[in-house]
Formats: C-alpha cells, sequence, structure tokens
C-alpha cells in the first residue's frame, strides 16, 4: 500500500514537471549539487546572492539540504548526458507566454534563470526532479498520518489527492525551492513522534531526530521546530519523567543535524552562528509582524487561503480535533504560529519570485489534518465543501503548472506597473494574471516538460508519456481495489 501511494503520486508529479529551473535560488541549490557531484566542494564561480566565505572562494547561502538530496538524480543526469550528449529532450522548455493587454498582447519571457538548461542538459533536468520526490514522500507521510487519525483508506487518499494537487505543493514540486524538503522533514518528524496509543518507541525517536536533522540542514529555522517537538513529548506524555526522557533521546538524535550545520558554518563563515545570511543583501526580521501577518492571510498576492483554499476547513474541524487529540492541536498550533510569526517578519515575507506563499508551504498540510479529520466522520455538506474548496485549489494551481511563474513578473515590468524593488507587490493577484495567460497562450507553450520534449523528440516524449500513464493506472488501480476491498 505504501509503496503503491508512493509511486502513484511520483509518477504524476513526474507527468507533470517542468524539467528547468525558475529562480536563483534553485540555480544555487543545482550549482552546489553540481560542484559536490563533481569536485566534493560546496563552493563555485561566483554568482548571484553567492557569499564569500573566509576563504576568499563562493557558497551558498542556503542549506545543503536541498543539494545533497539532489546528488543520486545529477549522477543519473551525468550517465544519461554521457550516453546522448546533447539530447534535446533535456533542453526542452517553453521560452514565452502570450498575456492580453489593453486590446494587445504582450509576449511575457520567462527568467532567464531557465536558459541554464541549454548548457547542462540531462544532469539539470534529472535533479530538478528532486522535489517530485520530496513531495511524493509528503503525500505518502501525509495519508499516513490521516490513517492515524482514524480516517478510512478512501478517505485519507481523498485528502492526500487535496494536499498534492490543490495546494502550492504541486508547483513546487516542480522547482527546485527547499520548501518540499522542508515539510518532508517537518511532517516526518510529526508522523514519528505523535503518540501511537500513548508510546513512542526508541527507534521512532531516533528516526524522528534524523528527520528533524534533514530539515535543519535544509533550512536553519527548523532548528527551534525541535524544541517544540521536544516541549511536546513532554507535555503529551502520561508521565513527565517519562516524557523527559523521550524528549531527551529525541534531541540527541537531533544533534547530527545541529553539528553538521555548526561545523558547515565554521569552515564555510569564520563562525558556527553565521549562516550566510550576513550579507547586506539580506535586511533580516525587518516587517512589522502585523503587516506580514495580513499580507500573508488576506493579499490577493500571497494569501494562504486564496493559494490553498482547502485550509479553510481547518475551522470546521477545531472543535472535533480538540475533543480527540488536544496535545496534537496544540502541536501543530505551535508550529504553525513559529512558521507564521517568522515569516511574516522576515524581509522577503512574499518569497521572491515564486508561487503563493512559500515559505508557508510546510505547514499546510497540518493546517489540512483538523479538517480532513472532521471531513472523514461528518456529514454530506462539509464532504461537499471540502470537495468544492479541493476544485478551486487545482483551478489556482493549474495556473503556475501550465505558465512559468516567472513571466507575470516580466509581464508587469514591460507595462510599467511592477519595478524590480518590488513595491507595492501585495496589490498584485499572480492568478488572474497567469489565467490570462493560460487562455492566450497556445498550449503547445505550456511550461510542461512532456509537452516541450514532443516538440524536440517526439518518440523521446511519447514513450516517457505511456511509460508514466501506465505507472499511474496500474498504482491507481490497485489503490482504489485496495479501498474497495476494505
Amino acid at each position: 500500500m505504501r509503496l503503491k501511494v508512493f509511486v502513484f503520486f511520483l509518477a504524476l508529479f513526474i507527468a507533470t514537471a517542468a524539467g528547468h529551473i525558475y529562480t536563483i535560488d534553485s540555480s544555487l541549490n543545482y550549482m552546489v549539487t553540481k560542484s559536490m557531484g563533481r569536485h566534493g566542494t560546496l563552493a563555485f564561480p561566483k554568482f548571484m546572492m553567492t557569499v564569500e566565505g573566509k576563504d576568499g572562494r563562493h557558497y551558498s547561502k542556503l542549506g545543503i539540504g536541498q543539494s545533497v538530496a539532489g546528488l543520486p538524480l545529477f549522477w543519473l543526469g551525468s550517465l544519461v548526458e554521457r550516453i546522448s550528449p546533447d539530447n534535446p529532450a533535456f533542453r526542452a522548455y517553453s521560452r514565452g507566454f502570450t498575456i492580453p493587454h489593453e486590446g494587445d498582447a504582450v509576449e511575457a519571457e520567462p527568467q532567464g534563470l531557465i536558459r541554464l538548461s541549454d548548457r547542462e542538459g540531462a544532469p539539470l533536468f534529472f535533479v530538478t526532479l528532486t522535489n517530485a520526490f520530496a513531495a511524493a514522500w509528503v503525500c505518502l507521510v501525509f495519508l499516513l498520518i490521516l490513517r492515524r487519525f482514524g480516517l478510512t483508506e478512501g478517505w485519507a487518499l481523498a485528502g492526500t489527492a487535496v494536499l498534492a494537487f490543490s495546494t502550492p505543493l504541486w508547483v513546487y514540486a516542480r522547482d527546485l525551492f527547499g520548501e518540499p524538503l522542508f515539510t518532508a522533514s517537518l511532517l516526518t518528524t510529526f508522523y514519528l513522534l505523535k503518540r501511537p496509543e500513548g508510546a513512542v518507541s526508541h527507534r521512532r525517536l531516533m528516526l524522528g531526530g534524523l528527520a528533524t536533522s534533514v530539515g535543519m540542514l535544509t533550512r536553519a529555522s527548523f532548528i527551534p521546530l525541535a524544541g517544540i517537538f521536544a516541549a511536546y513529548l513532554v507535555l503529551a506524555s502520561e508521565e513527565r519523567r517519562r516524557g523527559l526522557t523521550r524528549a531527551l533521546r529525541y534531541v540527541g538524535f537531533c544533534l547530527p543535524g545541529i553539528v553538521i550545520l555548526a561545523l558547515l558554518n565554521q569552515e564555510r563563515f569564520g563562525s558556527v552562528f553565521t549562516t550566510g545570511y550576513h550579507t547586506a543583501f539580506d535586511k533580516g526580521f525587518s516587517v512589522p509582524l502585523a503587516k506580514g501577518l495580513v499580507w500573508n492571510l488576506v493579499s490577493p498576492y500571497r494569501s494562504l487561503f486564496l493559494y490553498a483554499p482547502a485550509v479553510a476547513l481547518c475551522f470546521f474541524g477545531l472543535r472535533t480535533f480538540a475533543r480527540k487529540h488536544r496535545a496534537d492541536l496544540w502541536l501543530i498550533v505551535a508550529v504553525v504560529a513559529y512558521i507564521f510569526t517568522v515569516y511574516s517578519r522576515w524581509w522577503a515575507w512574499h518569497g521572491g519570485w515564486c508561487w503563493g506563499p512559500r515559505f508557508l508551504v510546510p505547514i499546510i498540510p497540518l493546517l489540512l489534518i483538523p479538517g480532513f479529520v472532521a471531513v472523514g466522520r461528518g456529514g454530506k455538506w462539509l464532504a461537499g465543501l471540502a470537495i468544492a474548496l479541493g476544485a478551486a485549489g487545482f483551478i489556482v494551481q493549474l495556473g503556475a503548472v501550465l505558465i512559468n511563474y516567472t513571466a507575470p513578473y516580466d509581464y508587469w515590468i514591460k507595462i510599467g506597473v511592477l519595478d524590480w524593488g518590488e513595491k507595492n507587490i501585495q496589490m498584485f493577484s499572480p492568478i488572474t494574471t497567469h489565467w490570462k495567460a493560460v487562455m492566450a497562450t497556445h498550449p503547445a507553450a505550456y511550461d510542461l516538460w512532456l509537452v516541450q520534449a514532443m516538440k524536440v523528440s517526439r518518440p523521446a516524449g511519447i514513450a516517457v508519456a505511456a511509460t508514466l500513464g501506465l505507472i499511474v493506472a496500474i498504482a491507481g488501480r490497485s489503490l482504489w481495489n485496495s479501498r474497495s476491498s476494505r
């Protein structure tokens, strides 16, 4: 069952992959992967937003977790490139999109970093699939969590489908931002430390600590979450002393992440506390909390409820969830409050050129849990609401899957309503711009690797599409039969 779920969602994520990078962060993550894979070092030539280390070489300020996760796929891509050098299928991407404007049309181009695909080919293409694996893992763990909270297999699958394709997780499964891996680490830790029948085994504490370590290496902001999980182990325990013992064991297994991060900081930047975010470019936590919260909650640019409508189900499930799972609810509240507060105060609260509230993606699965627990136990009206919100979320994400999400910025700059300083950016709505582009752009130009690959290498594209379709059909039928037989 678990393998079927993972393979099913992985095949769908790969089938809708972009096959290229989008942004500076994605480029940095790939360059670190490439440098490690070919030269065994974290340093690489100076690039946008790199940080000069104490040895005069340049490093990424981002955590190494994402880059390390991409290493196996980089080696696979390098092998494919040697077997089939300069294969155009691995360099296929859409170069422009049509956006109507005042009775005319603007040809919007995606960010120029996309052209890295021309030079790198198969190694880059395969590394861009890293987040498809991370997102598929998120889906599997989310389904297991819903099952643990008492949902039937059918409802758990339905809830997982909403997470997969009705939230920004789908969009970030196509990119190299660290959010899917961060989400996978957070959700895995939650699953492992949640009390099964009142106890947490030594093995689960160990795996939970290691999952937390991966999160820390993906982004340093994960470190305080270890304290939240440790507090949960103490407060949710029947006996405080036993809970404290569990918490200490868990924290002990978190040490690999802390130690590796500290050593990397010392080696690169000369201090265990210097992470790479110490340059003049980063302005720290300079946004007033109230403003950041409002922008993340209700702005047309990055509203959580606009980009992940199903999250609203949480409000209908809080009372039901609190009655049976009070300790788990407090854990969810603590994690959500921490991440919301930190990233509402961060100077780039919007996450830069991206899709939706990027920094809030890791808490979306947690917010969906109470809502789907209520749906699984509630009446038809709540199920109908879940379907409607899921459908709305799917339409929102589909716009960003079909149209490169950096293209609207090019459009806004060309029509003169946005400058590179991104002033008043919270007033824009990428969702409407994307759908204007979807309706005006020819389907042959959509931002789907399979579509673009068909244009340059039809036999390869057909073979990949047929293989993925067969995998989805077999895994989907098996899941359906498994659900029906219970």
